[in-house]
């Protein structure tokens, strides 16, 4: 995802709902002078055709807005999984909310043949760096009846 301005962090995060991850930036630079390292961007507003205010959370974990005037310099905008986000903050705050999602959509398809959810599931799953669902301490429905302990022959 190419990310040079305003209207593509405003575009990449409404498609970051949709595919999982986050901005983060090496850094931004106000005009004030501070800088915040690693900073993950989390909102983008505007009006009409006119952007406002950029929202961020720094390594900390303060999320920050700012007006777009008071903006300095945004350093390398990526495209990350939660999984491999550098500010720590920031990945505690969304593994916790990302996981929890996960569990309720777990609990929202238990029993159905086949799950509505699965591809958000997917999509979670991959964004926290998992493979299954075992490490968010719910178990999944068996696919298969379990066999019997004891048989009756005869």
């Amino acid at each position: 995802m190419n990310l040079f301005g305003l209207i593509d962090f405003y575009n990449g995060l409404e498609k970051c709902k949709e595919i999982g991850g986050c901005i983060e930036t090496e850094s931004i630079t106000l005009a004030d002078g501070s800088q915040f390292d690693n900073a993950v961007i989390v909102r983008v507003d505007y009006t009409g055709h006119r952007f406002y205010s950029l929202g961020f959370m720094d390594e900390q974990g303060a999320v920050r807005v700012v007006n777009v005037d008071q903006l300095t310099l945004v350093l390398r905008p990526v495209h990350k999984r939660v999984a491999d986000v550098n500010n720590k903050a920031y990945q505690a705050w969304a593994f916790a909310q990302k996981s929890a999602r996960a569990k309720r959509l777990l609990e929202f398809s238990q029993g159905a043949a086949a799950s509505s959810y699965q591809k958000e599931l997917q999509t979670l799953l991959n964004d926290l760096g998992m493979e299954e669902t075992t490490n968010l301490s719910l178990k999944r429905v068996p696919t298969e009846k379990p066999q019997p302990a004891i048989k009756a022959v005869g």
